[in-house]
């Protein structure tokens, strides 16, 4: 091995190449089992296919697999923008149900002659997810209905629906809530339950949890039986192999597993983890971070301290087990039940991809990667590991607490820094707000880091995974607090002196884009260059523009109770960046989607606009506005695209490198 050179931060070369972006990984979306057979399936969305999202399926062997979907259809769905649960598999003929992205048709899907036949009529209007087959009756398919037959974001209309797939007709089955989610035979065929709740609330504030008996197309003698009498946020109901009905809720201030058995709500309490989170923020439909595995046992991932960890649960007693799987972030949509003693999961850990992992609870333990994202083509000594922090609100005055975070320091060992040399900052903000960053590994943070580049992925106040208490300190603080935060986290690293605070650069998508726009606005000293994608720049366009699912999820984010009507329009001047453009001089570079129904290109166009004229060009800020794509860029060209100009604009302006 050849003795590392001396080289500045930010120069070196790394083994990760931003094609890698374009073709060489995958996302593991979802991970759907076929009972009682155990088949596996999952759902990959690939870059080089244009982000088209491909059903393949897992042979017997564990080892083979092979694409199912044939490629004319793209297996993802547009319910809530966001999607998620665009498939399921029907367990009596072994047949797939899912939904395409470019019609909108609901297919049935032959995997051993991989012919598919829509089940609904044609209406390029009507959105459907969250499938779920009739254990026995291969008619009857469960599913989310967001009709758009209107313009008008107040009239977008969701419904529970049951499709009669021997007609093709879809029957309305509840109604007059404003989202649903969750909608699941018994499995014997007999009940249905789902989750519902309405506006200004999204599903991780306050709904409620029902239950009926299923007559043939309809249902009858509804009941809520979660949610009303307590408020709480309700997430991952299934049932259970015992008929029984699990589910997650945070009426202890952290989301914690309960059981309905004979009409009675139970707290599963598993003891010692009383402030774990067993679930997360339904941003996308369908999560699964457990599964019952018998009528006494669960698998269950909870969180805490940022994360993620594998436990047995007695359900009878609240006693666990540790299997030592090593996993430490799973997806949401990630745990599914292959037997009484094995289940496959989407998963990563802090040096390993994200993978689809098969897990046997032998003695010994049997974890078999069934399919991973990418494989690595560079030793471990390149990865840098994250470093959980927790450090204090300094940016927010005192008293007011600690916030959380993941260091990443820079790693090649091909280089050495200078003497007395300190590496540049890369803050980035995820999104939501309500979200968090894990600490399993991540290709694009490691992309910065081997180049020489500090990293801190924020957690800021407002973010989940660390309880109702955390997540409640950004309401009417946002904008405000999430960057403070951020600032506050400069001002820690330096102080331990780990980075250059003379070079700091923020990015982060959607919210964490808009983020970054406020950053430089607020903490121009701070803050030295951004780089948002897919941003918000103007809250009070956002509020008039963006989709149904979070078109009252904001305010609350922004105004405090009873705010007046002069108090939110001063409160939307103050942290709108496109009313305090004047503040921002250092350089930002904003991504954003052309076909973007969540954050319009118009709020990148608009700031740009609109620094460029109070600037009269002094302040250098670019828009890339990528043709097809929506508010997460999938498409492999634009992903590289977008990350090679990020490299660019921090050599430029981090780096001092003009050429």
């Amino acid at each position: 091995m050849s003795k590392p050179q001396e080289a500045p931060y930010g120069t070196w070369r790394s083994p990760l190449s931003a094609d890698i972006f374009a073709a060489g990984a995958v996302s593991l979306k979802e991970v759907v089992v076929s009972q009682p057979n155990g088949r596996i399936h999952l759902l990959e969305v690939r870059p080089a296919e244009s982000g088209r999202g491909c059903i393949v399926e897992i042979g017997d062997d564990g080892w083979s697999h092979r694409d199912i979907l044939p490629k004319e259809y793209n297996a993802l769905t547009h319910v809530h923008e966001y999607g998620g649960a665009s498939f399921t598999v029907r367990s009596n003929t072994g047949h797939i149900i899912f939904s395409d992205f470019e019609s909108n048709l609901v297919f049935d899907l032959d995997p051993a002659t991989l012919k598919a036949e829509p089940i609904i009529e044609e209406d390029f209007k009507n959105y459907y997810a969250d499938f779920d087959a009739h254990p026995t009756d291969s008619r009857w398919v469960l599913a989310i209905k967001e009709d758009h037959h209107s313009s008008r974001i107040e009239d977008i209309e969701n419904t529970l629906v049951a499709i009669d797939s021997s007609t093709r007709t879809v029957h309305t089955i509840v109604r007059d809530a404003d989202f649903y989610a969750y909608p699941r035979f018994s499995p014997d065929g007999r009940r249905v339950s789902w989750t519902q709740w309405h506006h200004p609330n999204m599903p991780w504030h306050y709904n409620e949890l029902w239950v009926a008996d299923w007559q043939q197309g309809k249902v009858v003698n509804s009941k809520v039986v979660a949610g009303r009498d307590i408020k709480e946020s309700i997430t991952q109901p299934q049932w259970g192999e015992d008929g029984s009905l699990f589910f997650v809720g945070d009426r202890t201030g952290f989301w914690q597993l309960y059981q309905l058995v004979d009409n009675e709500v139970r707290y599963v309490h598993v003891k010692g983890l009383e402030e774990a989170e067993f679930g997360a923020p339904e941003w996308s439909l369908g999560s699964s971070t457990y599964a019952s595995l018998s009528s006494e046992k669960l698998v269950a991932f909870y969180n805490l301290d940022g994360s993620q960890k594998a436990i047995i649960i007695d359900v009878t007693t609240g006693d666990f087990t540790d299997p030592a799987i090593p996993i430490n972030e799973v997806n949401s949509t990630a745990v599914k039940r292959t037997s009484p003693k094995s289940f496959a999961v989407i998963g990563s850990t802090a040096s390993t991809p994200k993978a689809l992992y098969h897990i046997r609870l032998d003695n010994p333990l049997t974890t078999r990667t069934l399919k991973p994202s990418i494989s690595l083509s560079f030793p471990l000594t390149f990865l840098s590991t994250p470093q959980p922090i927790t450090y204090p609100r300094t940016r927010s005055g005192p008293q007011s607490g600690h916030a959380h975070a993941l260091f990443l320091a820079p790693t090649n060992p091909n280089y050495t820094k200078p003497p007395s040399a300190l590496p540049p900052l890369i803050v980035a903000i995820h999104g939501g707000p309500t979200g968090q960053t894990g600490i399993g590994l991540s290709l694009r943070d490691q992309y910065w880091t081997t180049r020489g580049y500090a990293l801190v992925q924020i957690n800021y106040v407002g973010s989940s995974g660390y309880g109702k208490e955390y997540a409640s300190l950004l309401n009417g603080q946002w904008g405000v607090a999430d960057i403070a935060d951020a600032a506050s986290a400069v001002d820690y690293l330096a102080d331990k002196g780990w980075i250059d605070k003379s070079r700091v650069g923020i990015t982060g998508l959607s919210a964490g884009g808009y983020a970054t726009m406020q950053a430089l606005a607020t903490y121009p000293q701070v803050f030295h260059a951004g780089a948002a994608e897919s941003g918000i720049s103007d809250l009070r366009a956002m509020f008039a523009e963006t989709h149904k699912f979070e078109s009252r999820y904001l305010q609350p984010l922004c105004f405090p109770p009873n705010a007046s009507l002069d108090d939110q329009e001063r409160i939307i001047r103050e942290r709108s960046a496109i009313h305090n453009a004047e503040r921002i001089t250092s350089p930002l570079l904003i991504l954003a989607g052309k076909q973007d129904k969540i954050v319009p290109p118009s709020q990148a166009t608009g700031l740009k606009n609109r620094i460029d004229e109070v600037s009269k060009g002094r302040v250098e800020c670019e828009v890339v506005v990528y043709e097809g794509e929506g508010h997460v860029f999938t498409s492999g060209e634009n992903v590289r695209d977008s990350v090679q100009r990020m490299e660019r604009w921090w050599a430029r302006f981090l780096l001092g490198n003009r050429d």
